[in-house]
């Protein structure tokens, strides 16, 4: 993979409150499930269960489509996470 491009998983997880959505943008499969448990963690949520079942490859999307400040966590952070209506 080029470091131009970024992995989407798309993860739908279940938590205290609801279903909860979100897209982990990295570069692969155990690096999304580590953002994920991570974001869960920091929205009270760190009892949710996140497994590849909850958090699939969705499609490749080119870096240069977000933020400048997102592009900064991919590279230095391994990715990051985009809050999704749920």
């Amino acid at each position: 993979m080029s470091s131009d491009t970024i992995h989407v998983y798309d993860t739908w997880v279940h938590g205290k409150s609801g279903r909860i959505h979100f897209d982990v943008m990295t570069t692969d499969e155990p690096t999304a499930l580590k953002l994920a448990k991570e974001y869960l963690v920091s929205i009270g949520e760190p009892d949710a269960t996140i497994t590849t079942k909850e958090c699939q490859f969705c499609h490749s999307e080119p870096l240069f489509m977000f933020s400048a400040e997102q592009q900064k966590q991919a590279k230095e952070k391994g990715g990051f996470i985009v809050r999704m209506p749920a």
